[in-house]
């Protein structure tokens, strides 16, 4: 995987619990950023992706587990 290539970390169904892990992780100086969060009311079967960078991955990963539990 290069190190450079933008994964999805997590996809979510609620924008609010979406952005505060974005901001989380932005406070934790890891790059990322949402997708999806607009169309998320209209396809209700999709979400809203956290996207980060493949190096970030580890980390962005225990931070986020962090927030969620």
């Amino acid at each position: 995987m290069n190190k450079d290539e933008i994964i999805t970390l997590y996809t979510f169904k609620d924008i609010l619990e979406a952005t505060l892990a974005l901001d989380k992780l932005k406070a934790n100086h890891i790059e990322s950023f949402l997708t999806d969060e607009t169309t998320s009311g209209i396809n209700p079967l999709g979400g809203i992706e956290l996207k980060v960078f493949s190096k970030d991955q580890e980390k962005a990963d225990k931070i986020v587990k962090e927030f969620k539990n």
